[in-house]
């Protein structure tokens, strides 16, 4: 019996809808193309998600967010998809820069005390 390839979309099924999930660290080079994931629950989907720049949770500034739409929105070279669907919000960050480097957080806004998870950037030279 040989494992069969994995279709391109099955990536979207692994920690699929019941926790907030994302990667610890994320490597780009300057000038490239990053994107990373972040699944959240079950139940969020209608709700805003974003991903926000700061060290800790209290002190993050919003960079980018969805207003709850699918719809992708841009910020400048930042652009943030949500996937209802598959549960998994997708942060895509372009022509990175040294000055990108740092730590993100993906956020769930909700009633009192957002669903959070951290990220860490990192920018090696191109």
């Amino acid at each position: 019996r040989t494992m069969g390839i994995l279709p391109s979309w099955a990536w979207l099924l692994l920690p699929v809808c019941q926790a907030l999930v994302v990667p610890r660290e994320v490597t780009g080079q300057v000038g490239q193309v990053i994107s990373f994931k972040c699944w959240y629950p079950r139940g969020y989907e209608g709700y805003n998600k974003y991903w926000c720049r700061g060290t800790s949770r209290d002190s993050c500034s919003k960079v980018v967010e969805t207003a709850g739409w699918e719809v992708p929105q841009h910020h400048g070279r930042v652009s943030i998809q949500d996937k209802h669907i598959f549960c998994v919000v997708l942060l895509t960050l372009k022509n990175l820069s040294e000055e990108d480097a740092g730590s993100y957080w993906c956020g769930v806004d909700r009633a009192g005390w957002d669903l959070m998870a951290p990220v860490t950037v990192r920018v090696v030279p191109g």
